[in-house]
């Protein structure tokens, strides 16, 4: 399975976009188990579009979006690693957030929070997620419960 998180806004700041790193490389390290590979890519508006409109099959599309379903650490943790060997793609929107007809194109709307998120803090909060999950499954001492 593959983990990919979309996202349509750049990093505006070093320290937000080395926090983003530091994340994405523990996972790697940590990870190599459970994922295949884990890509983050900046992507346009107009290409995520085409994107949404060529959904292959063996995709989950999840999007962030705060008025999306409330989950908890375990609870995302089994959508990411227990709910098949599809592979995860995440988007995170940028600063006008999404359109209703992108938000029908994914299979999962979820929120990390009720309140508004830079993109920024957004993805670093995604990573750190996901890099808790994987801790979790491989009994790992960063999360306690």
């Amino acid at each position: 399975m593959k983990i990919e998180i979309l996202y349509l806004d750049k990093f505006k700041f070093e320290f937000e976009e080395k926090l983003f790193t530091i994340y994405l490389e523990r996972l790697k390290k940590i990870s190599k188990n459970q994922f295949s590979q884990i890509n983050t890519l900046k992507i346009s508006h107009k290409k995520l579009s085409e994107r949404l409109l060529h959904n292959r099959k063996n995709e989950i599309i999840i999007i962030l979006d705060e008025r999306g379903d409330n989950l908890t650490t375990h609870g995302f943790k089994d959508l990411i690693l227990k709910s098949g060997t599809r592979d995860k793609v995440f988007i995170i929107g940028s600063t006008d957030g999404f359109d209703k007809n992108i938000l029908k194109m994914s299979d999962r709307v979820i929120s990390l929070s009720r309140m508004t998120l830079t993109h920024s803090f957004a993805a670093i909060i995604l990573l750190e997620q996901i890099y808790r999950s994987v801790t979790i499954e491989v009994n790992h001492p960063y999360h306690r419960n």
